[in-house]
């Protein structure tokens, strides 16, 4: 399930990275789709954490290079704090045909 332990709070920072336009979409047999972007690892600091949020409409399954991070539906937040690479493949996979808002959140408490 997702997760909003961690989410930016009172004492806690963020610094959003919008992951707007090159998403590749893919049809799956059941008539789903699934979404996938590219996008390279954020600098952080020690102490920060990363993590993938956003927003879909309908139940969707989030993944990171081919780990499963969790399932979503609605506003969401997962995190990947030591799964990234300098390289990384995000894929989302959703009856909807637009993935609706994601982004990278860099958090520090």
């Amino acid at each position: 399930p997702a997760s909003s332990a961690g989410c930016a709070g009172a004492d806690v920072s963020e610094h959003r990275i919008r992951l707007r336009g090159f998403w590749t979409a893919t049809p799956l047999p059941d008539g789903g789709t699934r979404h996938t972007r590219h996008f390279g690892e954020p600098r952080t600091s020690p102490g920060e954490t990363v993590w993938v949020v956003g927003d879909v409409a309908g139940p969707a399954e989030v993944s990171v290079n081919g780990q499963l991070l969790g399932s979503a539906s609605g506003p969401f937040a997962l995190a990947v704090t030591g799964r990234l690479r300098p390289r990384n493949e995000l894929a989302i996979e959703t009856a909807e045909k637009d993935v609706g808002e994601v982004g990278i959140a860099i958090r520090t408490p």
